[in-house]
């Protein structure tokens, strides 16, 4: 198994590596580096998915990966839709208005677009039905997306799991990959 395992710390990334230097996995990521590098969520992806072919080049088909609960505030185009939802919620001024705006931005697509700006919206829609549920159900009294409620390591673990399918349909990986969050 890969574990994909969250450690909280909303914006500082200090006890994720805290924990790697304690326990050693084969992955922590940094939001600060992340972001410092200027990388995109499939740039961290592809980074995962390296590590777990190269272990399991060497017959491991296991290890453990650590994610800061605020990672997704760090990756510059998640930052942007997350701004653009905590705008949005800031104007309900109701739990109605909440709910509304909610079913109105997962059911419809056509609201959506009209909501979020183009690069927002295609970015929403690539994300898989879990995220945006936690993205438009999770927000803090203030109305601000609640990072800690995010399951950014399902989101890692999803996509890691697509990249390794298609590295398997390339013929580049052949050992096996099983995602625990």
């Amino acid at each position: 198994y890969w574990y994909f395992i969250r450690l909280m710390g909303k914006d500082p990334s200090h006890l994720a590596l805290e924990c790697a230097l304690k326990t050693h996995p084969n992955m922590v990521i940094i939001s600060e580096e992340s972001a410092f590098r200027g990388e995109t969520l499939p740039d961290i992806v592809n980074r995962i998915a390296d590590v777990v072919q190269e272990r399991s080049a060497q017959n491991k088909n296991y290890g453990s990966v650590l994610i800061p609960e605020g990672l997704m505030n760090h990756v510059s185009a998640y930052k942007h839709l997350i701004d653009e939802l905590n705008q949005l919620f800031s104007k309900c001024l109701t739990v109605e208005d909440k709910q509304a705006l909610c079913q109105k931005l997962y059911k419809e697509d056509t609201h959506v677009k009209s909501l979020l700006s183009p690069w927002s919206f295609s970015l929403f829609q690539t994300l898989p039905d879990f995220m945006k549920l936690q993205l438009i159900n999770e927000q803090e009294i203030s109305g601000e997306v609640n990072l800690s409620q995010i399951e950014t390591e399902k989101l890692l673990a999803f996509f890691v799991s697509e990249e390794i399918e298609k590295r398997k349909k390339a013929g580049v990986f052949k050992g096996s990959f099983a995602p625990v969050t």
